[in-house]
């Protein structure tokens, strides 16, 4: 049994906690005769803060706190979808965010996963999408990604959806650890740093946009966001289900003149399949009716105001907490 739950129930008075106990990931328990109230602890699995996991987790923290005042929400910074989905596997957080792409090859097992798939990890919504950036120096005499051959490029933390995305992409470009100077240590804006400090000549982003290791780059220095050919984009979607075509609007960063056609995934809140079904379904319920407020709030999760996103065409199952209450909402067929 995962131990997870992290169930703390408080004294008769509130200037104290009289014990705390632990049970199944999100798991709600009833109060037990003469006490009071009992808090149910859910920790959130994000990223480094230079990309997006990190601050959709934590508006996505806010809604449920003062939605569900008993319950507490922790964030958890990781290296990303990857230490996600093993964090929720091995019961240390309840919820994750994870790259579409990265969840599928952990449902499916394929890529790192052929040896170890995840077939309990469940969807409860998409909260937004990430998006292929790659960034040079203006001065640089870097157009396409497929000009980086030979080059020195940094590509995120390793066994991160940034990562995974970009291994994805120059294997299709034949750009490989033999012929190119790949990095991956830090995250985002480190890769950034590495840039404008002449010591890396690419940077990948693979986040919702403007990615803001991404945008404190551009704001410090002129940049060039370089682009993919439409038969590598063509391509690369025919070979990979679970990605779509995307744009990045001209005046993303700074000094961006023109749009970028590009690529992303659905990035997704993740759980295990082993959660409490009414703990899902309320957490699904708390997403939806704040949807607004947290497109507000962050711009970056803007996809789930268009109708369908949040539960449509998801690269793994959804948990049934949350397909239930979708088909109660009617926006499933049941």
């Amino acid at each position: 049994m995962k131990t997870m739950g992290r169930i703390l129930f408080a004294a008769g008075t509130v200037l104290a906690l009289s014990a705390c106990s632990f049970s199944e990931p999100g798991s709600v328990q009833r109060e037990p005769a003469g006490s009071s109230d009992h808090i149910t602890v859910l920790t959130i699995g994000t990223a480094d803060s230079g990309g997006s996991m990190y601050p959709a987790g934590s508006v996505l923290a806010d809604v449920i706190r003062e939605s569900a005042p008993d319950v507490r929400v922790n964030i958890s910074a990781s290296t990303g979808s990857y230490q996600n989905i093993a964090q929720l596997g091995e019961g240390q957080i309840d919820i994750g965010f994870v790259s579409g792409d990265a969840a599928y090859a952990a449902y499916n097992g394929t890529y790192g996963y052929s040896d170890d798939p995840q077939e309990g990890l469940r969807a409860v919504a998409a909260l937004y999408s990430s998006v292929s950036n790659w960034m040079v120096l203006e001065s640089s005499p870097f157009y396409y990604v497929h000009d980086l051959l030979g080059e020195r490029i940094a590509i995120g933390p390793e066994t991160s959806s940034t990562d995974l995305s970009a291994e994805i992409v120059l294997e299709r470009l034949g750009i490989t650890r033999e012929n190119t100077e790949i990095l991956t240590q830090g995250g985002i804006g480190f890769g950034a740093g590495q840039v404008k400090k002449g010591e890396t000549d690419a940077v990948h982003g693979f986040a919702g946009i403007p990615v803001s290791g991404l945008s404190e780059l551009a704001d410090q220095t002129p940049v060039r966001l370089l682009k993919y050919t439409d038969g590598e984009l063509s391509g690369l979607l025919a070979a990979n289900s679970f990605y779509h075509k995307s744009v990045i609007p001209a005046g993303t960063y700074a000094g961006q003149t023109e749009a970028v056609d590009s690529f992303g995934v659905k990035c997704l809140i993740c759980v295990d399949e082993s959660m409490d079904e009414e703990m899902v379904w309320r957490i699904t319920s708390i997403l939806y009716q704040n949807r607004q407020r947290m497109a507000d709030e962050q711009g970056i999760v803007a996809p789930i105001l268009e109708n369908g996103f949040m539960y449509e065409d998801l690269p793994i199952p959804l948990h049934e907490g949350a397909r239930r209450f979708y088909e109660e909402e009617g926006l499933l067929g049941s």
